[in-house]
């Protein structure tokens, strides 16, 4: 006996794009297009009848946009899986439709491999974001400690809490010479001239 395929619903208001990804999973084995709309207003009452697995979205469209969609369709039917389909990386939209709730986020300019690999990952209960999208939307805090070492963190939070060089040195055990070193570091990273320019960058990167 056959395994059962993965029923994929795609909505977006564009008709050549519903054309284009349904000629692209046609032919895959292990997948079907139980669904096509280019309106999200039918969608609820559609996926009531059809019941995917996994719902593709558009995020600009007319009367109800992706992030709407998104709430509304897993407030109804929790067991579907929806992955973003857009044009757009900016932080404000990623974050927005991962705050809606959905468990994947990919470009329209992705590959046929990375929207299969997309769709069989989000079915399974994981969650998958391309490399470009997880960039997009990790916090400013993620990126900016990613420049530091784990001790030119502590040491920057320190300093935020106007600990001298010396007490930083007996605090952490180590040489004022190293703790010196590290803030010349710390300043070179932040781009930051001075003391007050370091708590700035500390604030403004939620890193105390």
């Amino acid at each position: 006996m056959d395994a059962p395929k993965l029923k994929i619903f795609i909505v977006d208001d564009h008709y050549l794009i519903l054309q284009g990804l349904s000629a692209l999973l046609a032919d895959e084995p292990g997948f079907e297009i139980c669904g096509l709309s280019s309106d999200p207003t039918e969608v609820l009452e559609l996926l009531e009848k059809t019941r995917p697995h996994v719902l593709l979205t558009d995020i600009s469209m007319p009367v109800i946009s992706g992030a709407e969609l998104t709430v509304m369709v897993l407030k109804k039917f929790p067991e579907i899986r929806v992955i973003a389909l857009s044009m757009f990386n900016e932080p404000k939209i990623v974050n927005e439709m991962v705050d809606a709730g959905v468990s994947g986020y990919i470009l329209k300019a992705t590959s046929k491999v990375e929207l299969l690999k997309a769709l069989i990952t989000v079915a399974s209960g994981q969650k998958y974001f391309s490399g470009t999208i997880q960039d997009s939307f990790n916090s400013p805090a993620d990126k900016a400690e990613s420049l530091f070492t784990t001790r030119e963190i502590e040491i920057l939070r320190l300093v935020v809490k106007e600990f001298t060089t010396r007490h930083i040195a007996g605090k952490l055990f180590i040489s004022e010479r190293t703790v010196e070193t590290h803030r010349r570091n710390i300043l070179r990273k932040a781009e930051a001239a001075n003391t007050a320019g370091l708590m700035r960058y500390a604030y403004e990167n939620k890193i105390i």
